[in-house]
Formats: structure tokens, C-alpha cells, sequence
């Protein structure tokens, strides 16, 4: 068995939808002759922790953890928050409530470059040399964000000339929350880095055909989109007919993913009878900003259906999916965010429950969406179309009519065919 040296900052006990897609590569790469060597990081800042995650980890992987410098205590310490309380993931895309925040958020902008991760790379690349030396791997992997991550491999890459491959969940220098937020000089740097970084490695791969047109790539760099998907081995829970015609939204909701347009198209059929509230439950599954709880309580609060759940371990929150008859999804309302993609959204696509998301009609996402038949991309102004959907799907609900779905298309987002994709270019490069 071949091995592979992965490096990644988001891996058990860290939760959320960072720690996906690394640790289901490293599930699956036992299965078509690649050892994987996990380096990440110990005590590290995650927006969420999920214990469950730890049986994920095939007895094939080592873990390699090493400390790190961070600035998040401080971060706390000067913001106000609370020493345990999590970091939101989305913080930079919050809106600054008072002067510190805003100038803390400043500073991780234009003095942290590539990001707040920086003082990891000392300790990650030291123990990496390690590795190498004692583990002797084929290839090297590294998956962003953040983008620090590839500044250590290219680090051990040039050292041990060991062939890298770059691995892109989300744009670098382009990402949406840098829009008109940092300083020229601090672009430039960065920019600078993102160009020597994608040159040096040897193959770049990307979640999304229209993130890695935001990537500064060579003319003669090849890309490769392997997209984020579901994991058949979650997936036993079996569709059946409930007693509630349930809208479900999996996945933290901030102000830049909230659309009041949604609400008041469910309050308008419900005042108009043509859903009945006795048998409506709206849930929410994860972290949600509580200015949007209030706004959503104060909308439906003659309906007593609606509840926040809050984040829950990702196996229980694959059971709530399978529960729903439209799940929700709500795509940042920002600039450069047609390419995201969210892993959510392939499981489900998985379940195949109706989908209502919101966002650019054009997107990824939106593409998905019609390829599988499972569902419908919405901008947020279409009211008359979001209310359509939502009656239709209320009918069919009653009527026991499930969406028609094409299961093959489905099939090639399945975690471990995907994982065989990236195990063929690892081949091609060993």
C-alpha cells in the first residue's frame, strides 16, 4: 500500500463541514492502495466539536497532531467572549457590532496572511520532516482552508521533493468576506503567495468548477473538480410518510444566508390556507444567529411548530434530513459565491427529499440541483415561485408522491467514488 502525508487543520473532534471532506478521503483511500498520514493539529480552534466523527478513521491512518500558536484567546479576551464559547466559522462575514471587533477583524485580515493559522507552520513543518523520514510517503495532500495549510506542504514538498497535490474547498484570495476589506498592500502580499503556492504544486484539485476560476492559476496548471458529497455508509435511514409536513434546514444560518423572502411566502400560505399550520413543523439544525431566532419566532409566533435544534452530532443531523419533506438551502447572499457548493447538499440529494434552495440561479449549486432532479435553485425575489413550490410540495406530501430523481447522476457523488477519482491521480503522480 502506497502512502499518502495529509495535511489538514479540521480533523476529529473537530465537527462542522471543514472536517468532511479530509477525513472521508482518508476513510475511503484504504480501498484503492493508499495508507493515509493525517497532520493536523492539536487543541485546535473549531467552530464545533463532533466526537461521533472519531469512527470515521480507518485503522489504516496514523494521526500526527502537533501544537500551534493561535490568536483566539486573545481574540476572546479583547472581544468580550467567553474563554469555551466556539469561534462562529462565518465570523469575518458578521457584522461588527462594536469597535473592537471591527478592529480585531482588521487585524486577522491584513496582518494574519495567509490567515490566523499562521502559527501552526513552524511546529507542523518540523513534525512533518518527521514524518517523512520515519513514514516515507508517495505524495503529499494538503486541503484548504485554511490556506496555511499549503504553505506547510509546499515547505516539505521543496524539502523532500515529494510530488503535492493543492486541494481547494473554498477560494483563496478571492474568497467572499475579503470584498473591499483589506488593504492594497495585504492583497498584494497574499495574491503573491497564492500565485508561488499554485505554481509549486504539482496538481491542483477543487470543489467546484466556478471556485477554481477564482484560484490565480498558471495557464499550464491542470485543475481537477472533485466536488464534496454524501457517504452511503450514513445514509441507512429509510423515507417514510410522516405525520408532518416538515421544512428542515440543516447548517448554521447567518445574516448573509438569511432571506426573509422565505418566511413570508410560508406566513402567506399558511394566513391563505393553503397549508395547513397544525401540520406544518419548520426545524433548524445547527447554529443560528439569535437577531434571525427572534426575527423567525416573531414571524410565525402563532405557530408553534417551529424550533431550533442546534448543533447535533452529523449522524443525527443525516436522520432529521431524511425526516423533511423540503429541505432548505440557503446559499450566501454575497459576491464570488456561485462556485459554493455545500457538502450538505449532497446528502441531500442522497435522501431524496424535495430541495428549496435559495441563491444564484446560475451557480454550482443550481447546476446540482437540475442534474439530479431533486430540486430547485430560487432567487431570493421569486416569492411567487418559493410559495408555488412549497404548495406543490404540500400536495404531493398528502398525496404520498415522492420526487423523481435520477439515481445514477446521484451515484457519482458518493464519497468513496470520489475518493477514487483523487486515488487515480495519486497514482498517475507516484
Amino acid at each position: 500500500m502506497k502512502k499518502v502525508l495529509i495535511i489538514t487543520y479540521y480533523w476529529p473532534p473537530a465537527g462542522g463541514p471543514g472536517v468532511q471532506r479530509a477525513l472521508k478521503f482518508a476513510k475511503y483511500l484504504p480501498e484503492f492502495g493508499w495508507q493515509p498520514i493525517i497532520l493536523t493539529v492539536k487543541n485546535g480552534e473549531f467552530p464545533a466539536y463532533d466526537e461521533s466523527l472519531f469512527s470515521d478513521i480507518p485503522d489504516e491512518c496514523k494521526v500526527y497532531k502537533t501544537p500551534a500558536i493561535e490568536p483566539f484567546s486573545l481574540y476572546k479576551k479583547f472581544t468580550g467572549m467567553d474563554a469555551n464559547e466556539a469561534i462562529p466559522v462565518a465570523t469575518l462575514t458578521e457584522k461588527k457590532t462594536n469597535w473592537k471587533k471591527k478592529l480585531a477583524h482588521w487585524i486577522r485580515l491584513n496582518l494574519f496572511i495567509p490567515d490566523a493559522k499562521i502559527g501552526w507552520i513552524p511546529y507542523a513543518v518540523k513534525a512533518g520532516k518527521h514524518i517523512i523520514r520515519n513514514e516515507k510517503p508517495d505524495i503529499i495532500f494538503s486541503s484548504s482552508p485554511p490556506p496555511t495549510v499549503h504553505l506547510i506542504a509546499r515547505s516539505l514538498a521543496r524539502w523532500s521533493r515529494i510530488k503535492w497535490i493543492a486541494d481547494f474547498r473554498d477560494p483563496w484570495t478571492k474568497i467572499h468576506y475579503y470584498h473591499n476589506k483589506r488593504t492594497r498592500l495585504s492583497q498584494l502580499a497574499d495574491n503573491n503567495l497564492e500565485h508561488k503556492t499554485i505554481s509549486s504544486c504539482s496538481r491542483t484539485t477543487c470543489v467546484s468548477p466556478k471556485f477554481s476560476r477564482l484560484l490565480t492559476l498558471n495557464r499550464n496548471k491542470k485543475i481537477e473538480i472533485i466536488p464534496n458529497g454524501y457517504d452511503e455508509n450514513e445514509l441507512s435511514s429509510k423515507w417514510k410518510q410522516t405525520d408532518f409536513f416538515y421544512i428542515i434546514h440543516v447548517g448554521g444560518i447567518n445574516r448573509s444566508r438569511y432571506y426573509q423572502s422565505f418566511f413570508g411566502s410560508l406566513q402567506n400560505l399558511i394566513k391563505t390556507n393553503k397549508l395547513n399550520s397544525d401540520r406544518v413543523q419548520l426545524l433548524f439544525i445547527g447554529k443560528v444567529d439569535s437577531s434571525i431566532q427572534n426575527s423567525i419566532k416573531q414571524e410565525f409566533s402563532e405557530l408553534n411548530k417551529v424550533k431550533f435544534i442546534g448543533y447535533i452530532p452529523h449522524i443525527k443531523a443525516i436522520d432529521y434530513m431524511y425526516r423533511a419533506t423540503i429541505l432548505l438551502l440557503f446559499l450566501e447572499n454575497t459576491k464570488n459565491y456561485e462556485g459554493h457548493v455545500p457538502g450538505k447538499l449532497f446528502e441531500y440529494v442522497a435522501t431524496g427529499n424535495y430541495i428549496l434552495g435559495i441563491g444564484p440561479k446560475t451557480g454550482d449549486a443550481a447546476y446540482i440541483l437540475e442534474e439530479t432532479g431533486i430540486g430547485k435553485m430560487f432567487e431570493k425575489t421569486d416569492q411567487m415561485g418559493i410559495e408555488k413550490a412549497i404548495e406543490i410540495q404540500y400536495e404531493n406530501w398528502i398525496k404520498g408522491i415522492r420526487p423523481n430523481i435520477n439515481t445514477e447522476i446521484i451515484k457519482k457523488y458518493s464519497r468513496k467514488a470520489l475518493t477514487q477519482q483523487l486515488a487515480t491521480i495519486f497514482h498517475s503522480l507516484a
